[in-house]
């Protein structure tokens, strides 16, 4: 992919650590390759917990912003910020247990403008 390994790293790292603390259950975290929208990887991270609700979605990768359960406000601000700044997407949906699936789309080349 194209990345910074540290900075990849901390990114997984940090979407990680945010389903174990704010999400129930198991965490599932997969791997794949993908061709579409473009070449490069898909991580997936999917908790059992309550989700995020639509209306929230937007706001998780807001600077501090917190649930006010925990966290100084800047994992999912990171999680969210460096994928972007590599020209990679994340989104965040409904996992089948009803939990949070967030799913980042890393290039394999770099696609910045």
């Amino acid at each position: 992919v194209f990345a910074d390994p540290e900075k990849f790293t901390q990114v997984v790292t940090n979407l990680v650590e945010n389903a174990v603390r704010h999400g129930d259950g198991r965490v599932q975290v997969s791997l794949e390759t993908i061709d579409d929208p473009w070449p490069g990887v898909r991580i997936q991270v999917d908790d059992e917990g309550e989700g995020i609700a639509k209306e929230l979605r937007r706001r998780v990768f807001t600077k501090f912003w917190t649930t006010g359960e925990g966290g100084s406000g800047l994992g999912m601000y990171v999680g969210g910020g460096l994928p972007r700044a590599h020209g990679a997407t994340v989104t965040i949906t409904e996992a089948p247990s009803g939990g949070a699936r967030l799913v980042v789309d890393w290039p394999s080349h770099d696609r910045r403008p």
